[in-house]
């Protein structure tokens, strides 16, 4: 994910800040897969949409979740009209963190930025056994 928001950065030519826990590279494939196409979404919709040339990613790591939230303070949107109409790549990225029994919310209001972020549980028989 570093590596992707500098490439982004670069190629896009925006700012786009990583900030992040140490991350276990024992992390469950398909977990780090579905937050990588996340984080590449929500970059992308970002930039597209925003109006903004700035951008922050974290991603945050708890013995029982992980946790990726992508923010920007641009031009906002209305998220119930955006899910009915033309909201394909939020509801793509709602239905690839349903599949890791995740959470997204997306948290935006016009001319008041967006957050988007992703909660994955963590294994429960890995987490009970710590």
């Amino acid at each position: 994910m570093k590596a992707f928001c500098r490439e982004f950065s670069d190629q896009q030519n925006v700012e786009v800040i990583f900030d992040h826990d140490e991350i276990p590279r024992t992390l469950p494939q398909e977990i780090s897969l579905c937050l990588f196409r996340v984080l590449q979404e929500s970059l992308q919709n970002a930039v597209k949409h925003s109006g903004l040339r700035h951008f922050d990613v974290e991603l945050r790591y708890s013995s029982d979740a992980i946790d990726l939230t992508v923010r920007d303070s641009g031009s906002g949107f209305d998220v119930q009209q955006s899910m009915k109409t033309r909201g394909l790549g939020l509801i793509s990225m709602a239905e690839r963190v349903k599949l890791v029994d995740g959470q997204l919310s997306i948290d935006s209001q016009p001319n008041r930025g967006t957050t988007i972020h992703a909660r994955v549980p963590l294994s429960k028989s890995a987490s009970a056994s710590a």
